[in-house]
């Protein structure tokens, strides 16, 4: 089933000021320096709208939520593999209906 964010709400189709958020599923992470994304977008990003628009400024077409506040981009995940669903299991710090991935597990989004 697909997941999406749309004004800050988990449902199943994301959609915030004509773009989109498309969950892709919960995937593992490692520690640094081979983090699973690119770029740590914001360190202690609560709200996952915040993250999915700094994404977008900088021109990724993938964001990760992880531990509940950590805001991931990149062009590609998947690194170390798919996770479990019931891993991301972390709800966000500023928004208690979205979850955030988990300990080194991140929610990824697909922006659209």
């Amino acid at each position: 089933m697909s997941k999406v964010c749309e004004n800050e709400t988990t449902t199943n189709t994301t959609k915030t000021n004509q773009t989109q958020e498309v969950y892709q599923g919960c995937y593992q992470d490692a520690p640094p320096p081979s983090r699973d994304f690119d770029v740590l977008a914001i360190e202690n990003s609560k709200i996952p709208i915040v993250c999915f628009k700094k994404c977008r400024s900088l021109g990724y077409a993938y964001a990760g939520l992880e531990a509940g506040f950590a805001c991931f981009c990149g062009s590609r995940f998947g690194r170390y593999g798919k996770a479990p669903d019931n891993d991301c299991n972390t709800i966000c710090d500023g928004d208690r209906t979205v979850v955030c991935g988990g300990p080194w597990r991140n929610s990824v989004y697909k922006l659209i």
